[in-house]
């Protein structure tokens, strides 16, 4: 099977691609809850937001590799084809990918906000999840699709053209005409060298 250029193709790569998707993500989906949450945008609500990312992304990180990535891997498995194209695949990953963060991102931020707002965890954290994880699943589905996906793509696209140029530029460009003798002139040259 040809390597798909669009993707990562060793752990590195995997681990950038994820970078990518996981921060603009997770600074998006932040900004958005956080200012809805408090019902305005100002200084304070700018400091919340970034001093709240770095917290969201490491957790995005991990349980996508850990609990999401897997979950959408056997979902791809189990309703993608052999014959599923390209973007075929990418959907499905994203579908099921967002589907899972969605649902465990939502309840952590919940977590947080309570516990940061008021100190301790209520039973209004349920019913707010019956309302927070539908409007975050689409959110975060269409800032998959529309934002994060394609740049995550294209940094892949770009890394993978700047190798290719590299190694071209680092392999010499030797061509042995293999008709030709030529010992007898190597032989006067090494005669030449003493």
């Amino acid at each position: 099977m040809q390597k798909e250029d669009r993707l990562p193709q060793n752990n590195k790569e995997g681990l950038l691609y994820g970078v990518v998707i996981a921060g603009i993500t997770a600074l998006l989906m932040c900004a958005i809850n956080i200012c809805l949450g408090a019902g305005v945008v100002n200084g304070g609500v700018i400091i919340s937001i970034l001093y709240s990312f770095p917290l969201f992304f490491v957790l995005a990180m991990l349980l996508e590799h850990f609990v999401a990535g897997r979950f959408a891997e056997f979902m791809c498995k189990k309703f993608g084809g052999k014959t599923d194209g390209f973007n075929a695949r990418i959907l499905f990953r994203i579908l099921f990918t967002v589907l899972a963060m969605s649902f465990l991102m939502t309840w952590l931020g919940l977590i947080y906000g309570e516990l940061l707002s008021i100190g301790t965890v209520t039973t209004a954290v349920f019913t707010d999840f019956l309302l927070a994880w539908p409007r975050n699943f689409f959110l975060a589905l269409w800032i998959e699709i529309l934002i994060a996906q394609p740049l995550a793509r294209k940094v892949m696209r770009t890394l993978h053209a700047r190798k290719e140029r590299s190694s071209a530029i680092l392999e010499p460009n030797m061509q042995v005409n293999y008709l030709v003798d030529d010992s007898a002139e190597r032989n006067r040259f090494n005669k030449n060298k003493k």
